[in-house]
């Protein structure tokens, strides 16, 4: 019996490795790698989802900064960063700082950056000045009363990112947390930019 134990445990533990490195590789090699942009969803953009049944880009109008009437199409001709966040979301706040200093790397002419809240219309006041703290005053502030775009978006949870291109087709969305200025994030950006001739 010892001898066995001796012999039967090592060789059972080596049998479990061997089927434990089986089953990585597999996963690993399953694994679609993608092309173009989609290969670039990796590291911090891993959580990226590029959706062949993506809705249309929202054309019902949402408050803006100077709480004047905007459009999302207002800003066809740039890459349009549309952020759902809240003031009652932990992940949204701690990612504002990162996605403020994204919109300050690229600048406004071919980028921008939409963050438009999800608090209660009650909350707004609390939420811009909320967003003005955590994004140094670098992002705009931006609300829809009847949270229409919450829905016409498809949104399902906070904080969720859209990745519109010039023409206002939807590129990819994010779901949750990210850092906004991880290499792989601005690899990502970079790539976007030039596909569709425009400067990073």
């Amino acid at each position: 019996m010892p001898q066995l134990t001796r012999i039967g445990i090592p060789a059972l533990l080596l049998i479990g490795l061997v089927a434990f490195v089986h089953a990585c590789t597999q996963a690993t090699s399953s694994k679609p790698t993608g092309t173009g942009l989609k290969s670039l969803a990796v590291g911090e953009m891993s959580l990226l989802q590029f959706r062949s049944d993506a809705p249309e880009q929202p054309t019902e109008p949402i408050m803006g900064p100077d709480d004047q009437e905007v459009r999302l199409a207002d800003y066809h001709g740039k890459v349009v960063v549309v952020n759902f966040w809240g003031t009652f979301c932990a992940p949204c706040v701690a990612e504002m700082p990162t996605l403020a200093d994204l919109q300050e790397h690229y600048g406004t002419e071919s980028f921008k950056i939409v963050a438009i809240t999800a608090d209660d219309p009650s909350d707004f006041d609390d939420a811009r000045v909320k967003l003005a703290e955590l994004s140094s005053d670098r992002l705009d502030f931006f609300y829809d009363k009847r949270r229409g775009i919450l829905y016409d978006s498809a949104v399902g949870g906070f904080p969720t990112t859209i990745i519109y291109g010039p023409e206002g087709k939807e590129i990819a969305r994010y779901e949750g947390e990210a850092d906004w200025m991880a290499p792989e994030t601005l690899e990502f950006f970079d790539a976007v930019l030039q596909e569709n001739g425009l400067s990073s």
